[in-house]
C-alpha cells in the first residue's frame, strides 16, 4: 500500500503548479462573470449570506430581534406568522432606514404583512418586500408632511 503522505504524492497532484491564475483571470467567462454577472447578483448573495450567517449564529432559532434585516429575514418571519414578531421586526427595519412610523402605524401595517389571522378574526394576508419597504416610505412621508402642515398653522 502505498504511503499517501509521501512526497512524491503531494507533488503528483500539487494544485499551485498546474493552474495558472493569469489564464483563469483572462478567460471570458471569468471576465463576464465578475464584470457584468456578479454586480446583478451581489445584493441577493449578500442577502442571502447575512441570513445564513444569522441562522448559524442563532442555531437556527428565528427571532425578530435577530434575523437580519433583509428579505431573507423578513421571509422566515413572515412564516412565523406572528403578528408581535413581524411588529418588532418592522421597528428594526424603520428605526434602521430612519423612517418616520409611529408605533401605532408599525401595528397596522404588521398585520398587512404577517400572515397572523388573529385567529379568524384578520384576513390572512402576506405581502412582499418591496412592499413593506414601499409602505414604511409611504407612511414615513406622511406623517413629515402632517408634522410640516402643524407647524405651518397658526
Amino acid at each position: 500500500m502505498e504511503n499517501i503522505t509521501s512526497d512524491s504524492w503531494s507533488n503528483e497532484y500539487d494544485l499551485e503548479n498546474k493552474i495558472d491564475c493569469n489564464d483563469l483571470t483572462n478567460n471570458w467567462l471569468y471576465l463576464i462573470f465578475t464584470g457584468y454577472l456578479l454586480p446583478l447578483l451581489s445584493p441577493k448573495l449578500r442577502g442571502f449570506g447575512k441570513e445564513a450567517l444569522s441562522v448559524f449564529r442563532n442555531m437556527g432559532r428565528i427571532d425578530p430581534n435577530t434575523v437580519s434585516m433583509t428579505e431573507f429575514g423578513f421571509d422566515k418571519i413572515q412564516e412565523l406568522t406572528d403578528n408581535k414578531g413581524m411588529t418588532e421586526f418592522i421597528q428594526r427595519i424603520s428605526d434602521k432606514h430612519n423612517f418616520n412610523v409611529l408605533p401605532d402605524q408599525i401595528n397596522e401595517i404588521a398585520w398587512s404583512f404577517s400572515g397572523d389571522t388573529n385567529h379568524g378574526k384578520n384576513e390572512h394576508r402576506q405581502e412582499t418586500w418591496k412592499k413593506l419597504l414601499n409602505e414604511l416610505d409611504r407612511q414615513s412621508i406622511l406623517n413629515k408632511m402632517e408634522r410640516s402642515n402643524r407647524k405651518n398653522k397658526p
